[in-house]
C-alpha cells in the first residue's frame, strides 16, 4: 500500500495509506480527506486519484491559487507518481512512496539522508 508523508511545512510528519480504491482531495478545508494546515494551501488544492488500468496513483491540481510541483516541475496536466516523488503545495512538501509506512520517524530519517547530496559542500 501506497503512503504520503509530509516531510516540510507546518504538518510535517502527517501521513495518509493510499490503497487501490483511493480517491482523495488535500487541501486546508476540513472536509478534504487529508487537511493540511497551510496558510498557501487552497481550500481543495490537490487530489491524489488511483487508475487501476494503469495499477498507479496520479497527481491532479484542483485549480489551486499557487499550483502543484512534483519533483519541482508545475502540473499542467494529470500526473504519475512514482516511488520517491516529492509534491510541493504551499510551504508544504509531501512525499509518495510505494510502502505501507509503519515508522514515521524512520521514513523522515530516511527521506532526509536520501535528499543530504542535494545539498551544497561550503568550506
Amino acid at each position: 500500500m501506497a503512503t504520503l508523508i509530509v516531510t516540510t511545512g507546518p504538518c510535517e510528519g502527517k501521513t495518509y495509506p493510499l490503497d487501490a480504491s483511493s480517491l482523495i482531495s488535500i487541501g486546508r478545508d476540513d472536509q478534504c480527506n487529508f487537511q493540511l494546515v497551510d496558510d498557501e494551501v487552497s481550500r481543495r488544492h490537490l487530489q491524489i486519484r488511483y487508475d487501476a488500468d494503469q495499477g498507479a496513483h496520479f497527481a491532479v491540481d484542483m485549480r489551486s491559487a499557487n499550483g502543484v510541483f512534483v519533483n519541482g516541475e508545475r502540473l499542467t496536466a494529470d500526473r504519475e507518481l512514482g516511488e520517491g516523488d516529492v509534491i510541493r503545495i504551499g510551504r508544504s512538501e509531501i512525499r509518495y512512496t510505494e510502502d505501507d509506512v509503519t515508522d514515521i520517524d524512520l521514513a523522515l530519517d530516511s527521506f532526509k539522508k536520501t535528499d543530504e547530496w542535494k545539498r551544497g559542500t561550503t568550506f
